[in-house]
């Protein structure tokens, strides 16, 4: 990883080593990328179109299609530059950022860290957990990855992409630590 791209303080723990997720959640990831600009470009195109169709028939006050074809051309060209760069740009970014992301189960807290551009580390105290849950989507079910959710009073977290059998371990011992930590009501 480049020098300039390392977790520094106060995104790491000092003697804590993260847990990382699996290589493969990348490729779900990218997948996920991909989807999204996807739909972007959709939403995109048929907004172009209308607008292009809507300025071709105020300015020319004609219904001739063979016109509005060739006003469509410059308009729909850079509709197809704009998400193939956003998605490169995405491509690129998902690799990097997969080695800020991690989890590590410490002796009260559950310690989350997430973020390339906007890093986030976030603590959770076991005696605040109310609800865990591990889901699995189409995507992640088909490369075998799963999401753990936990829930606070104060909102909701998730170890995202983590094996299935990791899942299963995680909720159990989240549920098991939280229910020994709980406040006595």
């Amino acid at each position: 990883m480049p020098r300039y791209i390392r977790p520094e303080q106060p995104f790491t723990l000092d003697g804590v080593t993260m847990t990382r997720h699996p290589e493969r959640a990348v490729r779900v990831n990218r997948i996920a990328a991909a989807l999204s600009v996807l739909g972007v470009t959709t939403l995109l195109g048929a907004l172009t179109a209308l607008i292009t169709t809507t300025i071709h028939l105020v300015l020319t006050r004609t219904r001739d299609w063979h016109e509005l074809l060739d006003w469509w051309h410059p308009a729909m060209t850079s509709l197809a530059l704009f998400p193939m760069a956003l998605y490169a740009w995405r491509f690129n970014r998902i690799k990097v950022a997969w080695h800020f992301r991690g989890y590590h189960l410490g002796a009260e807290e559950l310690y989350l860290r997430t973020g390339l551009l906007t890093r986030k580390l976030t603590v959770l105290a076991y005696a605040r957990i109310q609800e865990v849950k591990v889901i699995t989507g189409p995507i992640q079910r088909r490369y075998e990855l799963a999401t753990v959710t936990i829930s606070t009073a104060a909102g909701s977290d998730a170890i995202t992409d983590v094996d299935p059998q990791t899942a299963q371990r995680l909720r159990d011992r989240l549920t098991e630590l939280a229910r020994e930590r709980r406040l006595p009501v």
